[in-house]
């Protein structure tokens, strides 16, 4: 499916590259412009036309778009921003009137208009509508030309004491036993995805078995250092039996996918997984009147109540994750995901705007969930960005709309379909609310959450109905509007999208690698360029990197020569650091005490001497 901004690169009858700059609602037509040509004009072409070249191979989707225009923002010389500025004055009003701005003769009459609105030539509209169109339709197309910007063909990267149910049958003195509540359903869940998550083969008894040890155990979180600190075992009386835990486990119905009901019988006592697809245009399935994908992301946080642990040292707490959703307007499909620490900060909501344009089947592998493409087809940004309240991006929104031509908004309400989810595993609190001791304190690390958090959004996306939907599913309706009125969708290169949304920080270059945060890193232009010898004789500096503050495996050392270029940069050898750490987890490691040589033994007098001199 062709989609808003795709490069057609075509090598008969003759080679050229057309940029898709818009597609009719109703897939019949589309405007392209030939990224080559050195007046405005731009085409009408018959949609089928287009993918009838595809299909013939006459013509082909580029992967990489060699024209756009990413840079960082605190890169670029002032006066190329005044300039960028006063070119966006100029265009803005022009290419948001469309499809009127393709048509030739309505085309002239805006720009003759906008000549004596802006006091500028016709030719020098002409000449940005052109770049504009040429470049990716971002503001950042509109940045004068620069020598050394990276060039074009490079790949940029209960009640309380009743106890509910039958008596136990074997009553040892133990009591009639607990009543499994929502808390202890809720610690359930967690248990079995925890377990289904680190063994190639699901086994009730083995998870139930490790349910206990890890959640029944008595431990605690000492308030003053964080760390988990074992106690005695509960008592039985206090423990949830074999049989409950069997009951629920089939009664739930979004179990992770390793997890199927012991019988036929016991399906009935589930809730009826919704069809995941609509019903056809004759069907009772009615879509929605207005919208469609990606016309709006609301871009959501929310502190799950669970205190993690390193991976370095399951005995430390790190603190409560907060879980940023992007989440589509109009399909109500979770469309990225991503996990941080600490407050809630703009710099991690962009990462989660990332993951959107990212391969969510190369994501949940990571996690050990295997996923087919079309259970989370989502891999693109949106036109505009709805944020909570929660997160302020102050003049970094110009980023977004510079290089991305993605507008924000502030709203606190959007779909909230998705936490309903997650909570049945976390409860969810403001995020920056500290909530109450938890039985799933101290036991799970950043990988098991998140590993859950795919799953929580795995169901939402394939199985949860929406009312206002005729019950269809996420994405069952994000699949039907991409299909009828997904022109307007936009995709980027993920790295590239990835390592200019990565807050950034300063680093300093030393003689023993790229300090970032204690740790060390290094990279090929650093090694080929010695600044490591030049650190140790000529003292250090600073240099500017991007990072992902979940993973410091690898930083991203950021070049003011070439805005669209970024240098990966890894651990460095012989630093003893472990991998796969987040930036919380490695400053909660205990640092080593430098050793202080000893000196030569002197006699007495003489120490005594040099002392008084």
């Amino acid at each position: 499916m062709l989609l808003r901004n795709d490069l057609l690169q075509y090598t008969h009858p003759a080679p050229r590259t057309l940029r898709v700059l818009w597609i009719a609602p109703e897939q019949s037509h589309a405007y392209v412009f030939d990224v080559a040509a050195r007046s405005a004009d731009v085409e009408l072409v018959a949609l089928p036309l287009l993918q009838a070249d595809l299909r013939a191979g006459r013509a082909r989707v580029l992967a990489a778009d060699p024209y756009l225009m990413v840079v960082s923002q605190e890169l670029l010389p002032p006066k190329h921003l005044q300039l960028r500025e006063r070119a966006w004055r100029i265009v803005e009003a022009l290419v948001a009137q469309e499809p009127g701005i393709y048509e030739a003769r309505l085309r002239g009459q805006l720009v003759a208009q906008a000549t004596v609105d802006h006091g500028v030539s016709h030719p020098t509209i002409y000449r940005y509508l052109r770049r504009y169109w040429q470049r990716g339709q971002t503001p950042n197309a509109l940045l004068p030309d620069y020598c050394n910007s990276g060039g074009r063909g490079k790949v940029r990267q209960a009640s309380a004491g009743v106890k509910r149910g039958r008596p136990r049958k074997n009553d040892a003195g133990d009591g009639p036993g607990m009543n499994a509540d929502e808390e202890i359903r809720r610690t359930f869940r967690v248990a079995i995805a925890r377990y289904a998550a680190g063994h190639a083969k699901f086994s009730r008894l083995g998870a139930y078995q490790q349910m206990l040890a890890d959640f029944f155990s008595g431990h605690r979180i000492d308030a003053d250092s964080g760390r988990v600190l074992a106690a005695q075992d509960a008592p039985a009386a206090v423990l949830p039996t074999f049989g409950q835990f069997n009951y629920w486990l089939d009664h739930d119905d979004d179990r992770p996918p390793e997890v199927a009901r012991r019988s036929a019988a016991a399906t009935a006592r589930g809730l009826p997984s919704p069809d995941p697809h609509p019903a056809g245009d004759d069907g009772d399935w009615q879509p929605p009147a207005e919208g469609r994908p990606g016309a709006c992301f609301h871009l959501d946080v929310v502190r799950a109540e669970v205190q993690l642990v390193s991976r370095a040292d399951r005995q430390q707490a790190i603190g409560r994750p907060l879980v940023y959703v992007a989440v589509d307007a109009f399909s109500h499909m979770v469309a990225g995901v991503y996990i941080g620490m600490g407050a809630a900060s703009w710099q991690h909501a962009m990462l989660a705007l990332a993951h959107c344009g990212a391969d969510k089947q190369r994501y949940s592998q990571h996690f050990g969930r295997r996923i087919e493409a079309a259970q989370w087809p989502s891999r693109h940004l949106p036109d505009t960005l709805s944020t909570h309240a929660a997160l302020s991006g102050g003049g970094q929104r110009d980023t977004l709309l510079n290089n991305f031509n993605l507008r924000c908004v502030a709203a606190n309400d959007g779909p909230d379909d998705w936490r309903a989810v997650l909570a049945k595993r976390f409860q969810l609190l403001a995020p920056d609310a500290a909530g109450a001791p938890c039985r799933l304190d101290g036991v799970l690390d950043l990988d098991q959450f998140t590993r859950i958090v795919i799953d929580c959004v795995l169901y939402h996306n394939n199985s949860t109905p929406l009312p206002h939907a005729g019950h269809a599913t996420p994405r069952a309706l994000w699949e039907w509007g991409v299909a009828h009125r997904g022109g307007s969708l936009k995709t980027y290169p993920e790295q590239l999208l990835r390592c200019s949304l990565m807050p950034a920080a300063p680093a300093t270059v030393t003689a023993d690698g790229i300090e970032l945060s204690g740790v060390a890193y290094t990279c090929a232009r650093a090694i080929n360029e010695r600044w490591f010898e030049r650190a140790r004789s000529r003292g250090q500096w600073h240099v500017r990197v991007a990072y992902d503050p979940a993973d410091m495996d690898m930083i991203y050392l950021l070049d003011p020569n070439a805005p669209m270029q970024f240098h990966a940069c890894h651990i460095a050898d012989g630093g003893g650091m472990q991998h796969h750490l987040a930036a919380v987890e490695i400053a909660a490691l205990p640092r080593p005490v430098p050793a202080i040589p000893a000196a030569p033994l002197r006699s007495t007098t003489h120490a005594i001497a040099s002392f008084a001199n």
